[in-house]
């Protein structure tokens, strides 16, 4: 290996240059590059004129590496001789691993070529440096172990980063041979070039713009300190002048008034010393003083502080005046000041005759407290009390250690970084530092990379803040934006060197590859004819069909899938207007207005247009695009393709999504949607807007009792009815269910949107006739109106819907408004709910039995069982407060099938104690009747149980009757055929049917309570009983009242053919123990 020194020469200058540059970009805490050029220049320098250039990259990387420890102010043997080893054994591995892997010289103009250089060599050779100079380093003890291997890493990307870059730009100015790499010179040296200025730019930007942020940083941090200094020092003050006039207003305060008005302060106020308070002696009083005082602070004197070094205080010397300490808080720690005559020692002295003279506060200068053990500075504030002993100035003082102060003021909002120096400018030379560190008050003051400085004028003297940050506020504080900045574009760099070699290196190969390309284009031409024939086969299969327009006349020449979808005229070549009138008008006007702006814009448009005379086809879907060509129009192409199906099937999921299928109203999303908007609107104009919430009632029983067909018919006869309630502006949807909801926007009233809610409720009454049965339909509505119930879509139908709910115990039929109550009824809704799922398994439910009465004879006929549930927390209730929740939550079949279990079984202890011909009256849900298996299970019960069905007798509502189907007759004529008894319940109330109650097998009608409640002064009431007594006495059934309560009542009734009833009149229900006490089994019967 000759060595050649003109090369050598000529890298080590190359080097030297480039890794300064590359030191200004350096990282702490050692200068460790982000980008280091120099390794590629020396790698490329070998691979181009051969190794025999290393001395140069040695000598190089001698001189940056001295350049580094000068500006890192490190001075290490160890690291002046890593480096240059390190660099040089790389850049010779480096030759070595790319002349084995790829060869050269090679001219780097294919991917894989490329790729292994700079993806393999450069990364796998650059570990070398590293891994040499950071051990180094450590073992100098430049950097610790914490920052080991962020050195590390930083050291290696530098130079990968480094040769990425400055490889290429090598090889394209002196790679050989120059034949190859001359024509490449422009192509990548100066775009290359352009990338790394700019990356510079940018880089250097955001350091500047790093700089001024972390200066403007500072400056707040530091003005912040400055305020609360002087917000504290301006409360001392203000502390200070509320003690004066505390001690003016009341020269005999005692020592307790001052502590109990001083004490807060100090507690509000951390940091100060003490206050204090001297009333003025006189020489003459001096004895006299000392005496009075003794009796309550034994061993009281005046004092002086002796003015030696050390602070020490003795008997105060003869003075025409003394202002001796008489009372200071806090007294611990402050108890050897008492008695001390300030005036005795010079800074004081000077602070009390200020003060005295201009009569306000005056601060000494710093000194060390009489009671001061440590090393703090301290400073005491004097003010003249006026008007006290005889018209002598008394004094009240307040000290405060200025280290304490300071922790007080500014605490933990200083941050580590940042030092703060008071000093006091009135002061001596040597006596100006108040608190900080002791280079405060030289003359040469503490500098650091950013400082301020603040006056204060306190307490008649001038103080100043100086606040200094070291480098560890700037580390602190600095972000990586601008190194991940330079490291991104760097190594975006380099990506771009690697395509640039790529293209241009591609160029040359370019020429042969055409000539093998006009051989293939001529053997392509012969089979064009075939594959257009397949594309117009293609588009006919698709529906598809385009065209081309020259820009040069206008004319039109398009495909004959095209003439299938559209009519055109019969000609080879046509006119745009030919192919725009076949479309609507609108859209031929939109597709004209497209390509013309095509004409003088690149871009494509797409747009559906309608035929102006479809067929089977009536919406096809429009492509046009410009191609250019040199900065010109060449045609406009462009491409149509029936998408009618495609629409109708987008148009059918979007109804789908957005809509009910059933009654095509607004479904919940939709719903939802547009009622934020509404109510924003609302919201912006302070509009009143209302949201209901209705749920027919009963409607369970319907769909279970007559079938879902009739079910979905009465739905959408409902949602039609509803539709014709609302506004155009109001928004109506189905929630799911039976369950449906509307939106009134810009009601005049709140109570208008009762107004709606009745005229809903109006519309439902009529009578429905679906798929052969009329129906009556009645619902309940919720009303929630905004802004009093709620200020968003969610909590107005929470809302809503808890109306709805009160408006169902209300007896339904009806509309409520929401008011808060009704929260607590429907937190106890939703606690009954849970509670009934354990009661059966707690033994929570309990019959009551009431008696029913031949009213003529008062002779004992039979009982009506009635549930009653024993809450462990609410007491005894009533079936009303349960059963409608159990109705909904489906628990109302295994509640129904307890009752009868248990009824059933009294009913045949009942008859082996003597009541043979009792008769049992149990209720049964319209649901548990409704099931396929009741009669069976009936039948089950019974045998279980061993009772009498001859003495049973089943109340049935109305609801559960609705049903003509022959199913129903089946059932019934089963249950009839145990034995059984069938009363109709509650007759009157529901959906009575007179057609109904002919065919079916009933022996009882029961009169509801609501009828008989107001007899007989009611005509109403009076006019329903005796219709339903005619209507009981002419199908040959037994009538039976429930809910007699006066004398009345009774009377009427059995003047009227009625003789059997139950109410409070005779019993109210009984416990099974109670009804065995009250009513015993006859005699005849035992």
């Amino acid at each position: 290996m000759r060595v050649s020194v003109s090369g050598s020469i000529a890298l080590a200058a190359a080097y030297a240059i480039a890794g300064w540059v590359a030191l200004q970009v350096a990282v702490p805490p050692y200068s460790v590059s982000q980008v280091f050029p120099p390794a590629g220049i020396a790698l490329s320098a070998m691979l181009i004129f051969g190794t025999g250039v290393w001395p140069g990259g040695a000598a190089g990387a001698a001189m940056v590496q001295l350049l580094a420890s000068e500006d890192a102010g490190v001075h290490s043997l160890a690291i002046l001789a890593a480096a240059p080893v390190g660099a040089t054994a790389q850049a010779l591995f480096g030759y070595w691993l790319a002349q084995r892997l790829i060869g050269f010289p090679n001219p780097l103009d294919a991917g894989r070529s490329i790729t292994l250089f700079l993806l393999v060599v450069a990364p796998v050779s650059c570990l070398v440096s590293a891994s040499v100079a950071v051990p180094a380093l450590m073992f100098s003890g430049v950097i610790g172990l914490p920052d080991a291997f962020f050195s590390w890493w930083n050291w290696w990307l530098g130079d990968s980063l480094g040769v990425m870059v400055a490889a290429p730009l090598m090889f394209v100015l002196f790679g050989r041979p120059r034949p190859v790499w001359r024509p490449r010179l422009f192509t990548v040296a100066l775009p290359l070039l352009v990338t790394l200025a700019l990356t510079m730019f940018a880089f250097q930007g955001i350091r500047d713009s790093e700089q001024r942020r972390i200066e403007q940083q500072f400056g707040r941090e530091a003005e912040g300190v400055a305020t609360l200094t002087a917000k504290r020092l301006d409360a001392q003050i203000d502390m200070i002048v509320a003690i004066e006039r505390l001690v003016g207003h009341d020269p005999a305060h005692t020592a307790a008034e001052f502590r109990r008005f001083v004490l807060p302060m100090l507690d509000r106020h951390p940091g100060t010393q003490n206050f204090t308070w001297n009333p003025s002696v006189r020489a003459d009083e001096r004895a006299e003083f000392e005496r009075a005082v003794s009796q309550s602070i034994p061993g009281y004197r005046v004092l002086d502080r002796l003015t030696d070094a050390a602070v020490r205080v003795a008997p105060a010397a003869e003075a025409e005046v003394y202002f001796p300490i008489l009372h200071v808080e806090p007294r611990e720690g402050n108890r050897g000041v008492l008695g001390l005559n300030p005036a005795s020692f010079s800074p004081a002295r000077e602070a009390i005759a200020a003060a005295l003279t201009e009569g306000r506060p005056i601060a000494s200068e710093p000194f060390l407290l009489t009671q001061e053990r440590a090393a703090q500075r301290g400073v005491v504030i004097y003010h003249a009390v006026s008007g006290v002993a005889g018209g002598q100035p008394g004094l009240v003082s307040g000290a405060f250690r200025m280290d304490d102060l300071m922790d007080a003021v500014i605490g933990d909002s200083l941050a580590r970084s940042l030092r703060a120096c008071l000093m006091d400018r009135d002061a001596a030379p040597g006596n100006r530092r108040l608190t900080g560190p002791d280079i405060c008050g030289a003359e040469a003051p503490e500098t650091g990379p950013l400082s301020s400085t603040f006056p204060i004028a306190f307490a008649g003297r001038q103080w100043e803040l100086r606040v200094v940050a070291d480098d560890a506020f700037l580390r602190e504080r600095r972000t990586w934006v601008a190194y991940a900045t330079l490291t991104f574009g760097l190594f975006s760099t380099g990506l771009l060197g690697a395509f640039l070699l790529m293209t241009s290196g591609q160029a040359r190969r370019i020429g042969t590859l055409v000539e093998q390309r006009t051989a293939e284009l001529a053997r392509t031409t012969w089979s064009l004819r075939d594959q257009q024939d397949a594309l117009a086969r293609a588009q006919r299969i698709a529906h598809l069909g385009s065209w081309e327009q020259e820009a040069e006349d206008g004319l039109l020449r398009c495909s004959d899938g095209l003439r299938a979808l559209v009519p055109l005229p019969d000609m080879e070549r046509f006119e745009l207007r030919h192919l725009l009138a076949a479309f609507e008008p609108g859209d031929a006007r939109r597709l004209k207005e497209a390509i013309e702006r095509l004409h003088t814009t690149p871009d494509a448009v797409e747009l559906d247009c309608g035929l102006r005379n479809p067929g089977a086809s009536s919406i096809v879907h429009v492509v046009v695009e410009g191609e250019w060509k040199g900065g010109r129009l060449q045609r406009v192409l462009g491409t149509a393709q029936d998408v009618t199906e495609a629409r109708r099937a987008e148009t059918d999921i979007q109804r789908l999504a957005h809509y009910d299928g059933l009654t095509g109203l607004l479904n919940r999303n939709l719903w939802a949607m547009r009622a934020r908007s509404a109510l924003d609107i609302a919201q912006r104009h302070g509009d009143c807007l209302a949201v209901l919430f209705l749920d027919l009632d009963q409607f369970k029983t319907v769909n279970d009792s007559l079938g879902h067909r009739v079910g979905d018919g009465l739905l959408a006869e409902t949602g039609h009815r509803l539709q014709s309630c609302m506004r155009k502006e109001d928004l109506l949807a189905r929630l799911g269910g039976d369950e449906f909801v509307a939106l009134l926007p810009r009601l005049a009233r709140p109570h208008d949107a009762g107004t709606v809610a009745r005229k809903m409720l109006d519309v439902l009454a009529r009578p429905m006739v679906v798929d052969g049965h009329e129906l009556t339909l009645s619902a309940s509505v919720g009303i929630a109106v905004h802004p009093a119930d709620g200020a968003d879509v969610d909590t107005l139908l929470q809302h809503a819907d808890t109306a709805m709910y009160s408006a169902k115990d209300a007896g339904r039929n009806t509309f409520q408004f929401f008011v808060q109550e009704m929260n607590v009824r429907v937190l106890r809704r939703l606690r009954v709910g849970s509670g009934l799922r354990r009661a059966l398994d707690r033994n929570e439910f309990t019959m009551h039995f009431q008696p029913q009465f031949d009213a003529e004879t008062l002779v004992l006929v039979g009982v009506e069982a009635l549930l009653r549930w024993q809450h462990p927390e609410h007491g005894s209730m009533l079936p009303g407060e349960f059963i409608p929740v159990a109705e909904e939550s489906g628990l109302i079949i295994p509640i129904g099938d307890w009752v009868m279990r248990t009824v059933f079984k009294q009913q045949a202890r009942w008859r082996e104690q003597g009541h043979r011909h009792l008769s049992v009256a149990v209720n049964i849900s319209a649901l548990q009747f409704a099931r396929p298996d009741f009669a069976d299970k009936v039948a089950r019960i019974i045998a279980e149980t061993g009772a009498d069905p001859s003495r049973i007798e089943l109340e049935i509502t109305e609801s559960a009757l609705m049903d003509g189907s022959p199913s129903l007759s089946r059932r019934l004529q089963t249950l009839t055929g145990m034995g059984l008894k069938l009363a109709l319940d509650d007759f009157g109330t529901g959906y009575s049917s007179l057609a109904y109650l002919k065919r079916l097998p009933l022996d009882r009608l029961k009169l509801d309570r609501s009828f008989v409640r107001d007899l007989p002064d009611d005509p109403d009431d009076a006019a329903i009983a005796l219709a339903a007594i005619s209507v009981a006495r002419d199908l040959g059934m037994q009538v039976i009242a429930e809910g007699v309560e006066t004398p009345g009542q009774r009377e009427f009734l059995i003047a009227h053919g009625c003789r059997w009833m139950q109410g409070f009149l005779f019993s109210e229900p009984l416990p099974v123990q109670a009804f065995d006490r009250c009513y015993p089994p006859p005699p005849e019967s035992g």
